[in-house]
C-alpha cells in the first residue's frame, strides 16, 4: 500500500527530541570508545617496542659482564663446576612510529560535531 505513496507519521516533539538525543549520545560514546581503543593499540605497540629495546640492552649488559669475567683472574675451581652460558645475539629493528594523525583528528572532529548537535538539541 505504501510502496508508491509517501507515508507521514506524527511523533510527539518530546519523544522526537529524546530519541534524537539518545542517538547522538550513542554516536558520541562509540567515537570516544574508538578513540580509546586506538590509544590502547598505540600503547601496546610502544610497550612491545620497549620490551625489544630492554631485551637488547640486557643482552648487551650480559656480554659486558662476560667480557669482564674473562679479564678477571680465575680461581682454582675444578672444571666440573664451571658453567659457561652461550651468548645468543638477535638483531632488533628500530621501532617505527605508526600514528594515524588524520584518523585520530577525524574522530575528534566528528565527536566535537556530535557533541555540539547534542548541546543544541538539549538547550
Amino acid at each position: 500500500m505504501a510502496s508508491k505513496e509517501e507515508l507521514y507519521v506524527s511523533i510527539d516533539r518530546g519523544v522526537y527530541r529524546g530519541g534524537k538525543s539518545n542517538l547522538l549520545m550513542c554516536q558520541a560514546s562509540t567515537l570516544a570508545s574508538l578513540k580509546r581503543l586506538y590509544n590502547l593499540k598505540v600503547l601496546a605497540r610502544q610497550k612491545n617496542d620497549l620490551k625489544k629495546i630492554l631485551l637488547r640492552l640486557m643482552k648487551s649488559v650480559n656480554s659486558e659482564i662476560n667480557a669482564i669475567q674473562k679479564r678477571m683472574p680465575t680461581s682454582s675451581i675444578p672444571k666440573t663446576i664451571q658453567v659457561t652460558t652461550p651468548i645468543i645475539e638477535i638483531q632488533v629493528e628500530k621501532p617505527k612510529p605508526k600514528q594515524s594523525v588524520s584518523r585520530r583528528s577525524g574522530l575528534d572532529i566528528e565527536l566535537r560535531l556530535i557533541q555540539e548537535k547534542l548541546a543544541q538539541l538539549n538547550s
